[in-house]
């Protein structure tokens, strides 16, 4: 069997601040770390992308070739949204020789890792049909280029004919993914074509973003959710879950798709076969649709499970109760130490036996304490606490008492879990906002003073953002990543650059300061005035984030600044 892929494997994504891409990456990294292998994450925008200012991102993507990468995977869901499955496979043909996986959208004659987005769409729409009565439903559709949005928007059609629903295509509304026209749908539903009260009473968006768009807007024309418009998505991205109403969607394997395909990758570069296949998808009922909340409830129609009393109950179910919990937090809680959940199942049981306490809440006031410098959303600890109530409620039906003390002792833990979450953001955000300002603070000074400086700076303030290693490339000629590019500044670990030179930009990826600083690279595009300006390189001591776009449009207008000084 061959080894292990010495070069890294290509991830062509869009952008760093999209929930749905950052767990594709998540997975991917995941399964890296597992197998040995590491990612090199070019984020370049969508292929071919006509706004200059989002086009030109796509300078990513030449930094990932046969000689830079053993493998590439291409989320096309996103990077083809532009110019359609025929049009980005033959962009895709820069890879020819390479092990090839889409994730996403099947492109002819490519390994593909799709989700049953036709199958997905339809279950959601005859949901609203049939368990909600809705007839006049509405459809926000996603780009026109995109072969995915496309699969979403038939199966809607033949989900509206199977529940005898007549297609209207006055209720169907343009989208391109973004929230912002999520909210612009609705404005065209009610406002350009006058569609009065009872004339809408569901709004299905191709995804959740759109959909949370379409939310906010009803939200602030005052229209009641779900009671006069039942809204739904596509995807599950995180913020679904913690928008109100919450929103019902369709949950896509998302952080599996990343995995898979860089499993695959690894098993066609030793040899083994890996083929195209389809994810199951499964809804996510909340209450956006008019459906309650997933667990509420659930004790009434369940027996007493064992006729020993609830603590011999809790000792049957204990593994799934555990195995359910760890799965709740989809390996988030980590910085929590090993086995927290069998502390917070432990400290309920001895909760429920007592005649007084708060040995629950004292231990989860515990495992959060750990979690206060993580990047741990509230959202995956009350899902934890989700898990834990369904689990946990089958051993107490039946005992009045234990119900009650089970309920109550979780009810304070979510609003403990609620209050911690709130100063966390609030936390994150402000510490956020720091690092920007001092980053920015510190380097204005050295702007012009050459790489040595520069390095020094970034190498000092970087770690901040998790970042290890770094090399910034710029272009004598803006928008021309094929013309001359030189070196300008970056830090490894014990050395840094100390005056810029001139260099390939195929060979940056190779460069000695990224050898040693972690399996995860990421390529970021510079850009200023709708031109590429330069290429950043990022080794990161974990999943990026959002705040790299951040860094990313910062550092693009500095270099532009600094050119047009030095003409």
């Amino acid at each position: 069997m061959a080894a292990t892929p010495r070069l890294p494997i290509a991830l062509l994504v869009d952008r760093l601040d999209d929930e749905y891409q950052i767990a594709v990456i998540r997975g991917a990294l995941s399964a890296a770390r597992d197998l040995g292998v590491s990612v090199l994450c070019a984020a370049g925008g969508r292929v071919g992308d006509a706004a200059p200012e989002r086009g030109a991102r796509n300078v990513a993507f030449e930094l990932t070739n046969p000689e830079t990468v053993s493998g590439v995977i291409a989320v096309t869901s996103v990077i083809g949204t532009a110019v359609g499955a025929a049009e980005l496979g033959k962009w895709l043909e820069r890879f020819t020789g390479l092990p090839l996986c889409c994730v996403g959208v099947d492109v002819a004659g490519k390994v593909v890792l799709e989700v049953d987005n036709a199958g997905g769409m339809q279950e959601l729409v005859l949901h609203l049909a049939q368990k909600h009565a809705r007839r006049r439903i509405a459809f926000i559709r996603g780009p026109v280029a995109s072969a995915e949005a496309n699969t979403r928007f038939e199966a809607y059609r033949r989900a509206l004919g199977e529940a005898g629903l007549d297609f209207d295509p006055k209720l169907v509304a343009q989208g391109d993914f973004l929230k912002a026209s999520g909210a612009a749908a609705v404005s065209t539903l009610f406002d350009e074509r006058r569609l009065g009260h009872g004339q809408v009473d569901a709004i299905v968006g191709a995804n959740d973003y759109m959909a949370i768009g379409a939310l906010r807007e009803l939200a602030r024309r005052q229209i009641e959710v779900p009671d006069e418009i039942a809204v739904v998505g596509f995807d599950d991205v995180e913020s679904a879950r913690f928008v109100r109403p919450a929103l019902t969607t369709t949950s896509q394997p998302t952080e599996l798709l990343g995995r898979r395909a860089v499993e695959g990758i690894c098993g066609l570069a030793q040899g083994r076969p890996f083929g195209s296949s389809f994810l199951p998808t499964k809804l996510a009922l909340r209450t956006s649709c008019g459906c309650p909340n997933a667990g509420m409830g659930l004790a009434a129609s369940v027996a007493l499970a064992h006729e020993g009393g609830v603590e011999s109950s809790f000792m049957q179910r204990r593994q799934t109760i555990l195995a359910e919990m760890a799965r709740a937090a989809a390996g988030r809680l980590g910085a929590a130490g090993s086995g927290w959940e069998a502390r917070l199942l432990d400290a309920l049981l001895v909760e429920l036996r007592s005649a007084r306490g708060s040995a629950f809440y004292r231990a989860l006031e515990q495992l959060l304490q750990k979690l206060e410098r993580a990047p741990v959303d509230g959202i995956v600890v009350q899902e934890v606490l989700s898990a834990l109530r369904r689990q946990s409620l089958p051993c107490v039906a039946g005992t009045v008492g234990a119900r009650e003390k089970l309920e109550d002792a979780l009810h304070e833990a979510r609003v403990l879990a609620s209050v911690w979450s709130e100063e966390a953001s609030t936390r994150r955000a402000r510490m956020a906002r720091e690092l920007e300002r001092t980053f920015q603070s510190a380097l204005r000074p050295v702007l012009f003073s050459g790489a040595a400086e520069l390095s020094r700076v970034v190498a000092e303030r970087l770690p901040d953002f998790g970042v290890e290693a770094c090399v910034v490339v710029g272009f004598d000629e803006p928008g021309n990543a094929g013309g001359g590019a030189r070196l300008l500044f970056g830090f490894g670990p014990g050395a840094r650059i100390q005056a810029s030179e001139p260099t390939l930009l195929a060979s940056v990826p190779r460069h000695a300061l990224l050898e040693n600083g972690g399996r995860a690279v990421v390529a970021l595009p510079l850009e200023a005035r709708g031109q590429a300006v330069g290429v950043m390189l990022l080794c990161l001591a974990k999943t990026p984030e959002h705040e790299l776009e951040w860094l990313r449009e910062y550092l693009g207008a500095a270099l532009d600044v600094a050119r047009r000084a030095g003409d």
